[in-house]
């Protein structure tokens, strides 16, 4: 999801701080790479920069995937600014958190679910726990370390951090 030509920029959305906050954990967990990849846990899906699937799949610079991540993640949180009424009233880490989520698992997912309409009612810190829900690939349980995805688990365990302001 490319932020397209006159759309807002990520830190026109959530706030300068924030958006740092949210390209800096964004961009640590995602890892990074400047050419093309077949995603395993994504079900070999052409990946490249910092996870991006909807690019073109060619070498990139570090300067154009750090572009590229800051635009998607303004799409992003403009998404999840729509689809959670009081967006602009959470913390740093909440929104931080719902972004990072929404980018990683999908948008769709983010709207379907239980995490988000605990958002919406103010239901901390119960919202925070659910990100510990998300921690499946494939399949697979990535808390258990051999099932070789504990990245993910990693991750959302970061997200319940920062959602809970820790």
């Amino acid at each position: 999801m490319a932020l397209r030509p006159g759309k807002r920029s990520l830190a026109a959305i959530i706030g300068a701080a924030a958006a740092a906050a949210c390209l800096s954990f964004t961009g640590s967990h995602e890892g990074l790479s400047l050419k093309p990849y077949s995603d395993r846990l994504a079900g070999n899906v052409d990946t490249v920069c910092f996870g991006e699937t909807h690019v073109a799949m060619r070498n990139y610079t570090l300067p154009e995937c750090q572009q590229i991540l800051s635009d998607s993640l303004a799409g992003y949180a403009d998404a999840v600014l729509a689809a959670t009424p009081g967006f602009d009233g959470l913390t740093q880490g909440q929104k931080v958190a719902a972004i990072d989520l929404a980018y990683n698992a999908g948008i769709n997912n983010y709207r379907g679910s239980t995490l988000r309409r605990l958002y919406v009612a103010r239901d901390f810190p119960r919202a925070c726990d659910e990100f510990l829900k998300w921690r499946f690939a494939g399949g697979r349980d990535c808390a258990v370390a051999s099932n070789g995805c504990i990245g993910i688990y990693r991750r959302r365990v970061a997200e319940r951090a920062a959602c809970r302001g820790e």
